[in-house]
């Protein structure tokens, strides 16, 4: 018998609402199944009711826990700042082979380092959130 006969609160109609929008911005439902499965969401009073809307749908993994792992670095950041290190290890090894002069790579690095930092920054930022 399990839960079919239990009946389903609000918060549990959300979070199938939840799915199904996520199954129309993949392209597995039209509007029109959209809201013809939204109707028999809110019509439903168990979960034996709530069950058939979902049947044909994939399971939905959390990709919130996958995706925000605190204290990490979102993995654009990596992508955007390899070319910065590469760049400017180039520079020095230039620099050192011309004889150390007056220190050039400078103007490579810091004005590149200083347009990499803001987007890191807003993004490490708003990935903590």
């Amino acid at each position: 018998m399990g839960n079919e006969n239990v009946r389903a609160s609000d918060a549990d109609r959300e979070k199938i609402v939840a799915r199904l929008r996520l199954a129309v911005d993949e392209g597995r439902l039209s509007l029109h199944e959209f809201d013809e499965r939204i109707q028999q969401v809110y019509a439903a009073r168990t979960y034996g009711e709530l069950s058939p809307v979902l049947s044909d749908l994939p399971v939905q993994r959390d990709l919130r826990n996958i995706q925000k792992r605190s204290g990490t670095v979102p993995q654009w950041v990596y992508i955007m700042w390899t070319p910065w290190v590469f760049v400017n290890i180039l520079c020095v090894v230039i620099w050192l082979a011309t004889g150390a002069g007056y220190f050039w790579p400078f103007w490579v690095a810091a004005p590149w380092g200083l347009a990499l930092c803001v987007p890191t920054a807003i993004g490490i930022i708003t990935n903590k959130r």
